[in-house]
């Protein structure tokens, strides 16, 4: 999802000061990129999302952003916080844009007369496809009982307003920082002797 490249040279430098040596700096690496991501994507849960959306389904976030599968080896230090659903336009949400209709219309629910759960999703007893048999369609609304309950739109801007790149940036680089100290001691600690 959010792509960061950084300059090893001061982490590396750093990690000498503190007792590293050379043939264990790709791991001392990757274990700080993986301890670094965890601590992110905490932040990215805990901090950017809540503050930036009025969070109804506090589990969805947590479900959605994941590093499972995408974690810094020695061989391969790249690590990666991703959404393993795909549901929530969190790409839209972290840079702006248009979300387009995967078939004819998006159906956006009225906030005066669509009965929500409390999670926040609608009401399976008020979807646009439970409401289909006493439902009219007029224009691009949807009423039913005599009331509108859907705009419908074939696109719906979703404006940036979750800061999902400056907050990884930030707390990924102090991350890695934070646990160097550590995983310096692990790597030294379980080094076999050359």
């Amino acid at each position: 999802m959010i792509s960061v490249q950084f300059d090893t040279a001061d982490f590396t430098g750093q990690a000498i000061e503190l007792g590293a040596v050379e043939d264990q700096l790709p791991y001392i690496f990757a274990r700080s990129l993986n301890d670094a991501a965890e601590k992110t994507r905490s932040f990215l849960i805990e901090g950017t999302w809540t503050r930036s959306v009025a969070v109804k389904n506090r589990s969805f976030i947590g479900a959605a952003l994941t590093t499972k599968g995408a974690r810094a080896t020695k061989s391969d230090p790249a690590v990666e916080i991703y959404d393993k659903l795909g549901r929530g336009n969190l790409f839209l949400h972290a840079k702006g844009g248009t979300r387009r209709a995967q078939g004819q219309n998006i159906a956006i629910p009225s906030s005066a007369n669509v009965r929500r759960t409390g999670r926040g999703a609608v009401s399976r007893s008020q979807t646009p496809r439970a409401l289909a048999d006493k439902a009219a369609r007029h224009g691009r609304f949807l009423f039913a009982q005599g009331k509108m309950m859907y705009t419908l739109d074939p696109a719906v801007p979703i404006k940036r307003d979750v800061l999902f790149y400056q907050d990884f940036t930030n707390t990924m680089r102090q991350a890695m920082l934070d646990s160097l100290p550590k995983n310096v001691a692990i790597a030294m600690a379980t080094r076999r002797p050359r």
